[in-house]
Order: structure tokens, then C-alpha cells, then sequence
């Protein structure tokens, strides 16, 4: 009985918390516990975040190597290479807050940190909220919205990339091209697509094939010949 209460109560504090947040982002406040790598909270106001100079000259890196041409795994190696510290290291040597416990090589950068950094609204300078949910309560795993659900407000921090340089950045990763194994890359490499299905076609190729032997081959056929 002891238990039931307290899940009780439990459950209507988390009401309450949700019901809080909702009404915060709604306003166009900064939902988040903390603020994405490149900005930190203004020390006068905790509500403003201000621009991480330091931290934003990487941000700004991330998106030029992309836009010559380099993906997320390729520019994760690039910082790594050049012993650029990674967001949760970076946090750490700086006396920042963080979520996450620091990893064993404070200069390991994986593709899904670039990635996640060359999608986020927020380096426009804009508020973004209600990208993720929450199951229940009971759940600490993050779930993500749908687009369509988020609630944008513009401007309401320093912008640490220009619009022009974001939007030619996410056309670059729609029609991403990636280099095969043989260290080339293939002409329609990202821009051909199977009639069938709508799936990806991928390049087929080997060091004894003939130019006339390459060919292309459906990317859902590849996974089961019933599917496609």
C-alpha cells in the first residue's frame, strides 16, 4: 500500500515538473539542463546563453570541413587527429556541467557528436524545444520528437553560423556522396535511386572489373531479394 502511494505521488510530481516545462518552453525559455557545445549560460542571467568562443571556433570547423566535402566520420578522425578535445572533455577541463562521464581519450570524437552538431538548429541562434520525450516517468531513456512538433524561436541567442553556410551544409548531407573501399568516388555516387522501391543505389565494383562490368545495385535488395 506503501508502495502505491508513493508511485502516486511520484507520478503527480512528474505532472507537475512536465506541466512546468511545457509552460517554460512554450514562453520561449531554454528547456535543456544544459546548453549545446558552443554556448554556455550567461554567468548574469542563467536564462541567456552567451557564445563559448573557444568551443564555437570548433563548431565553425566542424561545418567548413564539411562543406569541403569532408562526412561526419571523416571530420570525427580530423578532430582527433589534431587532439581537438570532445564536448563532455571539454566540459570537464573547463568547470562546465555535464550530463555524461568523460571518456578514456579525451580527443575520441564520434560520427554521431558531428553529426548531431551539423543538424542543430540551435548554432542559427534559435531555441528549439520539445525535441524529446519521455515514455514515463519511470523512463530515463530519451525518445525524439517528430520535426513537426518542435516549437522554434528565432533569434533569441548570438548565432555562431550564418544561415547560408547551414542550409548548404544540409544539402550536402541529403545528397551525400561517400568514397568506396577502393578510395574513389563513384560520379552518381548519392544521386541514383532504385524505381522501384525509392531505395538508395550503391556502386558494385572490383580491382578485376572492366569499366563496363560496374554496376549498381538497390540497397533494399541487397537486404532480402523479396523486399525489392
Amino acid at each position: 500500500f506503501r508502495n502505491i502511494i508513493n508511485e502516486w505521488y511520484a507520478k503527480d510530481t512528474s505532472k507537475k515538473i512536465r506541466a512546468v516545462k511545457r509552460s517554460k518552453g512554450m514562453a520561449g525559455e531554454h528547456i535543456g539542463s544544459h546548453p549545446p557545445y558552443g554556448y554556455r549560460k550567461n554567468p548574469e542571467n542563467k536564462k541567456e546563453w552567451i557564445v563559448d568562443e573557444e568551443a564555437a571556433a570548433v563548431v565553425q570547423k566542424i561545418f567548413a570541413l564539411c562543406m569541403d566535402g569532408m562526412g561526419p566520420t571523416q571530420i570525427a578522425k580530423w578532430l582527433q587527429k589534431n587532439k581537438v578535445l570532445n564536448p563532455t572533455a571539454y566540459a570537464y577541463e573547463k568547470g562546465l556541467p555535464v550530463a555524461n562521464k568523460p571518456t578514456a581519450n579525451p580527443y575520441k570524437w564520434t560520427n554521431e557528436t558531428v553529426s548531431r552538431i551539423l543538424e542543430r538548429l540551435d548554432y542559427l541562434g534559435h531555441t528549439v524545444n520539445f525535441k524529446t520525450t519521455k515514455q514515463s516517468f519511470k523512463s530515463k531513456k530519451k525518445l525524439w520528437n517528430d520535426p513537426s512538433e518542435w516549437v522554434i524561436f528565432e533569434n533569441t541567442q548570438p548565432p555562431i553560423i550564418e544561415e547560408s553556410v547551414f542550409l548548404i551544409v544540409q544539402n550536402i548531407r541529403k545528397a551525400r556522396r561517400r568514397p568506396t573501399k577502393m578510395g574513389e568516388m563513384g560520379m552518381f555516387s548519392g544521386l541514383l535511386y532504385c524505381a522501384e522501391c525509392g531505395g538508395k543505389m550503391y556502386q558494385c565494383r572490383a580491382t578485376n572489373f572492366a569499366e563496363n562490368q560496374k554496376y549498381f545495385i538497390c540497397s533494399t535488395y541487397r537486404k532480402g531479394k523479396d523486399l525489392c
